[in-house]
């Protein structure tokens, strides 16, 4: 009777076992739909104002800027890095899996015993093997979980592939601002030195003021004294892409230019909220919400009995010529059913730990997403409002122009106003330096865009998940 009962006691711990690996799942995808304003598939920019993605940065037609990127993917630091993370999480697989098959190992020996005045040889060959399961899985929970875990790390990859390449480009695009504000710095300053040195003349010759002279050496050296600022920022741009690249300066062939680099406006695109889900570190962040899951049904597991197999096989003799003959072999066959009771404050401690972990990582997830929602708003804004002050920009810098040329040809002709002339001056400058911020903000951007959305791979991702739901 109680050996009926055996079998039954035995499936009813194993079905409890199995019980308690349950593990509700966090929903990720009410929790991404929740997150999402509902006008935000409406998010785009006006038409024929955002790039394609395909071969985003070549498009720029910046052959400085790709050459920069391809140094960047070469040798960044961040990069070899998080290549290095893949690695080592792809070694986890191979660990992980490793468990799920038997071990096997030979061995060889040789001894000498003395007993009673007499000498025995022994010689022995042996192979031993096992195979050590957890009935309710857990091996398999870990591996699977390995497996996610490295899928997290190559998306982590991409992520900053696409956060070095936006740096790179940023970096650049702030040099030729810089170098492109102190061209016009340098222009101005030639018309400044111009109109002190006609001040002065006019002085010396009676017919001027000396507040006017004063006054035009005060717009002069202001002008001057911005030329080492700028000087200093190209200095910490050029420095920057070199950290970047991991490349000396003189090797990256910068040289000096005073075009802000942009891409071409030849192609909409809607941006849905599909693309935010797309990100490399959404993405990763997802995976590793599913890894912990895993993790705590192989936690859960550990409350379950777990098989132990073991044998062996081999030869025993008194001589090496006489091992593997009849009557020398040796064999034995083992299996070993194991259930945790007295270290279950261990198992415990470890469930709630990994509990903890998948809260973590579902935080991490949630803030991660909230971000790129957040990144991808602001840059679609960025670009709107520096579109909008484009054409206003550009028409202020021509009446900047025409208003200074007259001032001067009138001064210079004594009928124009002194005051007005050093007015219309600064107030090109001032246009001129504002077109260039605006197109150095445009520029930032489209680059921070790329970032938010999580590189061109990532748009790539969402068209491929777009065409498999089509």
């Amino acid at each position: 009777m109680h050996a009926g009962l055996r079998p039954l006691s035995l499936a009813a711990a194993l079905c409890l076992g199995l019980a308690g690996c349950a593990v509700e799942h966090p929903d990720l995808d009410r929790m991404t739909a929740d997150m999402t304003p509902g006008n935000w598939q409406r998010s785009s920019l006006p038409t024929g104002s955002i790039v394609a993605w395909d071969n985003f940065w070549a498009r720029w037609q910046d052959p400085v800027l790709t050459a920069l990127l391809e140094k960047a993917f070469e040798a960044n630091p961040d990069i070899a890095t998080a290549a290095a993370n893949l690695r080592s999480a792809e070694a986890s697989i191979t660990s992980a899996n490793a468990a799920l098959w038997p071990t096997a190992s030979l061995g060889a020996n040789a001894g000498k015993n003395r007993s009673g005045g007499t000498t025995r040889d022994s010689f022995s060959l042996e192979g031993s093997g096992g195979l050590a399961l957890n009935l309710a899985g857990a091996e398999f929970w870990k591996a699977d979980a390995a497996e996610l875990s490295a899928a997290a790390s190559r998306y982590s990859l991409e992520d900053v592939r696409a956060a070095t390449a936006a740096a790179v480009a940023e970096a650049y695009v702030n040099l030729r601002a810089a170098e492109a504000q102190l061209e016009v710095v340098k222009k101005s300053l030639a018309n400044y030195m111009e109109t002190a040195e006609t001040s002065r003349w006019q002085f010396e010759a009676g017919t001027g003021a000396a507040s006017e002279a004063e006054d035009a050496m005060v717009q002069l050296a202001s002008a001057r004294a911005r030329i080492p600022t700028l000087e200093g920022s190209i200095f910490e741009y050029r420095n920057a892409l070199m950290r970047l690249t991991a490349t000396p300066v003189e090797e990256l062939e910068l040289g000096s230019s005073s075009v802000i680099p942009l891409p071409p406006d030849d192609a909409a695109v809607a941006i849905p909220a599909e693309t935010i889900a797309n990100r490399p570190d959404v993405r990763a962040a997802r995976l590793n919400v599913e890894a912990a899951v895993l993790q705590l049904k192989s936690a859960k597991s550990n409350f379950s009995p777990s098989l132990n197999l073991s044998g062996n096989i081999g030869t025993t003799a008194a001589t090496v010529s006489a091992l593997g003959t009849a009557g020398t072999g040796v064999a034995g066959l083992a299996a070993v059913l194991t259930l945790p009771v007295l270290n279950w404050g261990s198992l415990i401690a470890g469930e709630e730990s990994a509990a903890a972990e998948v809260d973590r990582n579902v935080a991490v997830y949630r803030s991660t997403l909230l971000a790129a929602l957040e990144e991808t708003d602001n840059a679609i804004a960025s670009i709107a409002n520096a579109e909008r002050r484009r054409t206003d920009l550009a028409r202020a810098v021509e009446h900047a122009r025409s208003a200074e040329m007259l001032a001067r040809q009138e001064y210079e002709a004594g009928i124009g106003d002194y005051t007005m002339l050093l007015s219309t001056q600064r107030s090109l400058l001032s246009a001129e330096e504002s077109e260039l911020s605006n197109r150095a903000d445009r520029a930032a951007g489209y680059i921070r865009l790329y970032r938010a959305l999580g590189g061109a791979w990532a748009v790539d991702a969402a068209r491929e998940d777009g065409a498999q739901k089509n």
